[in-house]
């Protein structure tokens, strides 16, 4: 077993191989970087609501309760562990995976020999998770209090009707009290085996120490028979749910949040990715910093400094979002739905696109110097199935004939929704 180069549109020292268990291993070789960041990820996060050949349900919030579970070992806190060896972990559950990560500079190795083992070694007590349960509950009763997520989710139970995304990545209090030490092991079999997981480091360590230590831990293992995870089409419908969420919070301003459902999923990785990035380019043309519309909604004072737009695409589901805080959210949606109108009428602006679409190639080849971003897009890239780095060469491709295609696939009444959170009465 041996590194193979991988060749990327960047040429960038990228270094692949699969131990014997199946598990994955991407490594970016920067003899130059002082750090070494790894992440050790599964193609498991919260909308996998299903596992297994007989279809037996997942609880709402098990990913994320996983992830915390384990940081618990029979030795205590293992971040303890990692701070001995002046290194920094953390994990983060999103929707469709879990990702571990280490940062480190002095004990680099022992690190990523911490970081495989305390994943790969689950410890489950029915008298710790009841522990944890109250942990997360607390957890989830603060969210509850923070109008940016309360908007977000809000949101997404307005566009989906079917779909996990629409649930709370923590679950609910409720959800989080079904689940025992039986279920956490059920799930974490059915998830977190070799060949569902990929381990990606950037960074200045030898690749052979690397191999070595990689294939010492995964040996014994034997080879993972079981296939990765395969999302399946739930049936969603292409249209929203609801047309509008509110609620009342104690803050100071309205928060107004419109989200826009992708009813064009599906597609391999390379399609999803590019759909990603067109409409990326798409939304900041017509509502970045630099946009016509931008200074003149700020100018007139509804938006501020807290307004942004974002998309985000998977292949079974996928969603723009635009918002920020606003004294007039009625007023502030007809303006955005006016500025989506006139491009349709009067295309995109030329200059606007070159100069959006050089920032975000601009953004993309400094992102390759960070060791964090680079590891955490080698573990995206991997479980997506595109080529590393592909964003670079497919955003050079992409063309304003593209952008409107989008423009017009994507924007659509039916599956438009907002959220308003609007202070509370006195």
């Amino acid at each position: 077993m041996s590194f193979e180069r991988l060749e990327n549109p960047l040429g960038e020292p990228l270094l692949a191989m699969t131990a014997s268990s199946g598990l994955r291993v991407l490594m970016h070789h920067r003899p130059d970087f002082v750090g070494t960041f790894a992440a050790f990820g599964t193609n498991f996060g919260s909308v996998d609501r299903v596992g297994g050949a007989d279809g037996q349900p997942v609880p709402e919030g098990l990913a994320h309760f996983l992830e915390h579970k384990l940081f618990e070992d029979q030795d205590g806190d293992v971040s303890d562990r990692f701070a001995e060896l002046g290194a920094s972990t953390n994990a983060m559950t999103g929707f469709v995976g879990t990702t571990y990560i280490v940062s480190a500079i002095d004990e680099a190795e022992r690190c990523l020999d911490l970081l495989l083992d305390f994943v790969q070694t689950p410890w489950f007590t029915d008298e710790l998770v009841e522990k944890e349960q109250g942990i997360i509950a607390q957890e989830i009763r603060m969210y509850d209090d923070d109008p940016d997520w309360r908007a977000f989710f809000g949101l997404m139970g307005c566009l989906y009707e079917r779909h996990p995304v629409r649930d709370n990545i923590a679950g609910t209090v409720e959800s989080i009290a079904e689940i025992d030490a039986a279920t956490l092991q059920r799930c974490y079999d059915l998830f977190y085996h070799p060949s569902n997981m990929c381990l990606a480091l950037s960074g200045p360590l030898d690749p052979e120490r690397v191999l070595a230590l990689v294939e010492a831990d995964q040996a014994p293992r034997g080879t993972d028979a079981a296939p990765r995870h395969r999302r399946v089409d739930g049936g969603e419908p292409p249209q929203r749910r609801l047309e509008r969420f509110d609620m009342e919070l104690p803050i100071s301003r309205p928060r107004w949040l419109m989200g826009i459902k992708e009813r064009d999923t599906g597609g391999a990785g390379e399609a999803v990715l590019r759909r990603e990035l067109a409409t990326r380019v798409l939304l900041d043309i017509l509502f970045g910093r630099s946009s016509a519309a931008f200074e003149s909604l700020y100018a007139e004072g509804l938006i501020d400094e807290t307004f942004g737009v974002s998309h985000t695409a998977e292949a079974s589901f996928g969603f723009s979002t635009l918002g920020g805080d606003c004294d007039d959210p009625g007023a502030l949606q007809a303006r955005v739905m006016d500025v989506f109108e006139r491009a349709r009428r009067e295309g995109l602006d030329a200059q606007a696109f070159g100069r959006v679409r050089n920032k975000l190639y601009g953004g993309l080849l400094r992102a390759v110097d960070s060791p964090e971003n680079v590891a955490y897009s080698l573990i995206s890239d991997c479980f997506r199935g595109s080529r590393p780095f592909a964003s670079v060469e497919l955003v050079e491709q992409l063309t304003l004939d593209e952008l409107m295609r989008r423009l017009e696939e994507h924007v659509h009444d039916e599956a438009i929704a907002t959220a308003v959170i609007r202070p509370a009465s006195a």
